[in-house]
């Protein structure tokens, strides 16, 4: 019984110490400032907005990866940010404007064989129309 109760809590440890160091995926959005009105909140992220009165139907978003403590084989892309595969840990993708659903998440294959898939970024942009 105590050896279960060792193994358990050694897994219960290893969980949490996991999830402790685990890379997050954040965003920016960039805003069209030549209006004289621009706006970003939540840059640096997992929820990011921006506003300008651009009338622009889209902007540009660069998604990214935080707090990496392993080196990285492969980053896996996945959402709104459809880059290649590769060892970037940056994504830049094009938004639309006022559309709800424009998330990204990253699925990272690290050089020692372990993998993580990292929490979903949201990005929103407003441009006034």
């Amino acid at each position: 019984m105590k050896n279960k109760l060792t193994t358990l809590a050694l897994c219960a440890a290893s969980l949490f110490a996991s999830s402790a160091f685990s890379a997050d995926l954040v965003c920016d959005v960039f805003v069209d400032g030549s209006s004289g009105i621009g706006n970003v909140r939540g840059n640096g992220t997992a929820s990011c907005k921006g506003f300008d009165m651009s009338f622009n139907s889209g902007s540009t978003a660069r998604f990214y990866l935080k707090n990496v403590t392993k080196p990285i084989q492969n980053v896996y892309w996945r959402g709104v940010a459809n880059c290649r595969t590769g060892v970037s840990t940056n994504c830049y993708a094009s938004i639309r404007a006022n559309s709800v659903s424009q998330t990204a998440s990253a699925y990272i294959l690290y050089k020692d064989g372990t993998s993580e898939t990292t929490n979903t970024a949201r990005a929103f942009y407003d441009s006034g129309r």
